[in-house]
């Protein structure tokens, strides 16, 4: 039994370009979607975190000002806004998903907006946890094609610098 022939440089060589090829096209086609999709899901649930808070904070206000009506600025929709007069503010509707709105006391605004965001700060941490997840990922990556680069250096010379995109 004779111990396997050893490849010869030049298809080492070009087995290292193969494989860095494919790594390269793997962080474009498949990490960099993966990587946007987990920043645009982390972004879309922070906003929502603030937008509760908002409600929160506002409905205790309400609640503590105990004012009788207030004039305000309402989203008829596409971003185009009018004055409305509000005469009782009592209670409020609260959006609370699927389309449907759900008419509240301030003090239940309140404590749903506790719930909503104990949820959407759960959620967020999650999406946090997905994206360094990606984020590890394109780095393990990443690395793996600098190693082969410096393998095809030391057998030869390498014209890459921009492993996929990134330094």
């Amino acid at each position: 039994a004779r111990p396997p022939a050893m490849a010869s440089p030049a298809a080492a060589a070009a087995a290292r370009a193969v494989k860095i090829a494919e790594y390269e096209k793997f962080i474009g086609e498949r990490l960099r979607p993966d990587l946007l999709d987990a920043e645009l899901a982390r972004d879309k649930t922070q906003r929502e975190v603030l937008q509760w808070e908002a409600l929160g904070v506002n409905a205790k206000a309400l609640r503590t000002e105990n004012r009788g009506s207030m004039r305000t600025l309402v989203d008829l929709g596409s971003q185009v806004y009018c004055q409305a007069e509000v005469p009782c503010t009592d209670r409020v509707f609260v959006n609370v998903g699927l389309g449907f709105h759900a008419e509240m006391s301030l003090v239940e605004c309140e404590a749903f907006c506790e719930k909503k965001l104990a949820k959407l700060k759960t959620d967020l941490q999650t999406r946090v946890e997905e994206l360094a997840n990606v984020q590890s990922h394109v780095k393990l990556v990443t690395e793996g094609i600098r190693e082969l680069m410096q393998l095809s250096e030391k057998g030869g010379s390498s014209s890459r610098s921009n492993v996929g995109g990134f330094n």
